[in-house]
């Protein structure tokens, strides 16, 4: 319970005085007019001032969802109000009200903004390190011949998700508000109640989205940190350091075992700052113990054990470090840019290099940034065109075509050698896994088609638009459909361009090359490589199977077949875009105008989230688009059963659905808003919780979209035997099996159809019914 406050007048609050508590009911709000207001919950922890408003947001679910406490000496004004509706008296009182109002919002959704993006990179920093460490802490005593302890824990990690994706467009709207001036904010919202308070509900229904998730992501933080040191035998630290001990009393080396201890105590000292200083809470973790086992296992490590061992020698690393030393000049003359071109290039390179805040919103930094860019990919076509014909490039330039790396003054000395040393995986597996420079080859030498441009346009329908546009003569462009310098700039100007800024995330910040404030310095753990995509993806087939496989049409005269269907399974190509990301995209579903043709994939090449996590939502855009582009003009019409008409359906009439409850009914409202409308956004959420969460026997989805997600995504044939007994999956898996029976039974019937006529089941067709029967 918060101290007593007096109703409508100024109160007076010492320092550490507690004003609202967390949970209580909201009978009032308040503006701070001297001192400042600490906001704490087990999400999130702000520091607000003057002319901030207090409690509002909180009036929208009729509890306090944080507690309010004076951070110094506080005056506030006191408004006693208990209802939404109430707000306009408030604003009636002074027109001052409206912009202050607007403006703490901006500035509140800007600070949750701030903490939720570091609360995810932790998270997937942390559930990075787990998954490599453990794996590690098992090679090695596999590769030294000791028994390992294999954990459950660690095999049911899970990352939260980035659940506020759906707002971005919102959030990065109001954080661009926060740096107007507040006269202009107050002049403009002074000229009306309805003005304001349309903006007010607006922002306060994302400002309550962002509390809940960050409270949500921040119980997820703390569970990972946990998993790398906690009381318990299982946390990786006691595993690492039982292990240690163990390679001890034989006497053998154990650097290898104290490197990943070592790195255990930096992550969790990394987890612990940002913990208390942005989430308000503490880590319950015995750091005492931790330092005394370390100890106790460095004094015992032999002499040899005890010197610096370098990862790279001095000379390799010299011979590196100058190698890459003004790299932008190598670039440039490499790229054959001379004289006054060069110098503004130059000039705009070391601009850049000079910033102190090189993710400011302020103009003329954001005009920077955009001059930057477009001479980044204009040097990029260049350096490109040049190395594939020459086919001699130093490491520079190859850095720069494949990873976005510019100038050796953007990153630290440490950055700059696990740049220069790191180890491309060379290996595709099953999945067609390609950085861009390969991709942009592929195009370059006609193998593979450019992508479609973010107007859904195919190269040849942009072409015969610019032809009907009278633009190109007939000639001309004839001339562009097999020019591959055309074919080239279309990729890098249109899917290149416009993805390497979706994949970074960073939408209103974002520049194409790599520099310091983005990353850390170990790149082999933030590097995407071919193995881990087929890593991630294995995971995700292992509950959504059928994710690749499409009905396509069959037919072989040789064999008297005129038209059957059959199941082929068709895998996306990959790209790597060369950033560090935290997004994953789904560009084409298919590629030209055959079904079977390959999708693409988007990730970053360097980032801090799991590329499962990041695959997840890529999966559920794939499912949406590919059954829409399947199911043509009929991708919504009911009378037509898909994926998309039936959740279309559902969507537009779950207001009258019977076996929705009013709070579920709710909750789809909210997901609406949260999906900003889009029937595939919506979806890609309930996806999401079907894959993450249902997959486990975890009950997230209401009864309707558990069906439709049994049917049109369902799981592999181990878990649907796993969780088909459990009461609320029941009807889903009765759906799922009867529409499988019916496709079998239809197959069958074909089948005998064509046996009568005396045509033989060519090995496509016998391994679809099997397909279908035993998957």
């Amino acid at each position: 319970m918060g101290s007593k406050v007096n109703l409508n007048m100024v109160n007076q609050f010492a320092k550490g005085t507690e004003i609202y508590t967390e949970g209580d009911s909201v009978f009032s709000v308040a503006l701070i007019l001297k001192g400042r207001v600490r906001i704490f919950n087990e999400g999130a922890k702000i520091v607000v001032g003057i002319g901030t408003f207090l409690g509002v947001h909180d009036l929208y679910t009729g509890r306090l969802q944080s507690t309010y406490t004076a951070d110094e000496d506080l005056l506030l004004y006191v408004f006693a109000i208990s209802k939404t509706e109430e707000l306009e008296l408030i604003l009636s009182i002074n027109k001052d009200y409206h912009g202050f109002m607007v403006a703490s919002f901006n500035k509140l959704i800007y600070d949750l903004e701030h903490i939720y993006q570091g609360a995810i990179k932790n998270c997937a920093s942390i559930y990075r390190f787990l998954e490599e460490s453990y794996k590690e802490y098992l090679n090695s005593a596999d590769r030294l011949r000791y028994k390992a302890v294999e954990v459950e824990r660690f095999s049911n990690l899970y990352i939260p998700q980035d659940d506020l994706e759906i707002l971005r467009d919102r959030i990065n709207y109001y954080v661009e508000c926060r740096n107007l001036p507040i006269d202009v904010v107050k002049a403009f919202y002074s000229y009306g109640n309805a003005v304001t308070l349309y903006q007010v509900e607006d922002q306060v229904n994302i400002i309550n989205q962002q509390i809940e998730t960050l409270k949500e992501i921040s119980s997820g933080l703390i569970s990972l940190v946990e998993c790398m040191a906690d009381e318990s035998d299982t946390c990786l630290f006691q595993l690492v350091a039982t292990f240690a001990m163990e390679i001890n009393k034989t006497g053998d080396s154990n650097k290898e075992v104290m490197d990943i201890l070592d790195n255990i105590i930096d992550e969790v000292n990394t987890a612990e700052k940002f913990i208390d200083h942005m989430l308000g809470r503490k880590l319950t973790v015995n750091k005492t113990k931790m330092e005394k086992v370390y100890h106790l296992l460095l004094t015992r490590a032999s002499g040899k054990e005890m010197d610096a061992n370098l990862q790279y020698s001095k000379e390799d690393m010299a011979k590196a470090l100058t190698e890459m030393k003004d790299s932008f000049q190598t670039i440039l003359d490499y790229a054959e840019i001379i004289d006054d071109r060069a110098e503004k290039m130059n000039n705009t390179m070391q601009e850049f290099i000079g910033l102190k805040d090189r993710s400011s919103t302020d103009d003329n930094i954001r005009v920077l940034r955009r001059q930057l860019a477009n001479n980044h990919y204009e040097l990029y076509k260049l350096v490109f065109l040049k190395e594939y014909h020459s086919k001699k490039a130093s490491k520079v330039i190859d850095l720069f075509l494949k990873y976005g790396y510019a100038d050796d003054r953007l990153l630290s000395n440490e950055q700059l050698l696990s740049l220069y040393f790191l180890e491309e995986d060379t290996s595709k597996g099953t999945y067609n896994v390609y950085n861009i420079k390969e991709w942009l080859i592929l195009i370059y030498e006609g193998k593979k088609e450019p992508s479609k441009n973010e107007f859904d346009l195919e190269y040849p329908e942009m072409v015969s638009s610019l032809k009907k546009q009278a633009k190109l003569t007939d000639k001309e462009a004839k001339e562009w459909l097999v020019d591959s310098e055309r074919k080239l700039d279309y990729e890098i100007q249109n899917m290149f361009r416009y993805n390497n800024r979706i994949t970074n995330g960073q939408i209103g910040s974002f520049v194409p090359i790599l520099h310091k404030d983005l990353m850390g310095s170990d790149l082999r753990r933030l590097q995407v490589t071919a193995t881990k995509v087929s890593d991630s993806i294995n995971e995700l087939l292992r509950i959504d199977y059928s994710i690749f496989d499409r009905e396509v049409l069959y037919v072989n005269k040789e064999k008297k077949i005129v038209k059957e269907y059959i199941v082929k399974r068709v895998y996306p190509d990959i790209i790597l875009m060369p950033n560090m990301g935290i997004n994953g995209a789904m560009w084409q579903e298919i590629t030209g105008k055959r079904r079977d043709s390959a999708g693409r994939f988007l990730l970053p090449i360097f980032t801090d989230s799991s590329p499962t996590a990041l695959f997840v939502r890529v999966f559920g855009r794939y499912h949406w688009e590919l059954c829409r582009c399947m199911e043509g003009s009929a991708w919504n019409d009911i009378k037509h059963k898909s994926l998309t008409s039936e959740y279309s359906d559902y969507l537009q009439f779950y207001r009258k659905n019977k076996d929705l409850s009013e709070e579920k009914k709710e909750k789809i409202k909210l997901q609406i808003q949260k999906g900003r409308n889009s029937n595939r956004e919506i979806f890609v959420i309930d996806y999401e919780q079907w894959i993450n969460y249902e997959s486990r026997g975890a009950i997230k989805l209401n009864k309707p979209v558990r069906e439709f997600m049994a049917t049109y995504c369902p799981f592999s044939k181990e878990i649907r035997e796993q969780i088909k007994l459990q009461p609320m999956f029941e009807e889903a898996m009765a759906r799922y099996f009867r529409e499988k029976q019916k496709k079998v039974r239809e197959i069958e019937s074909r089948y005998r159809l064509l046996q009568k006529e005396q045509i033989e089941l060519t090995s496509e067709l016998e391994e679809t019914l099997i397909y279908y029967k035993d998957l």
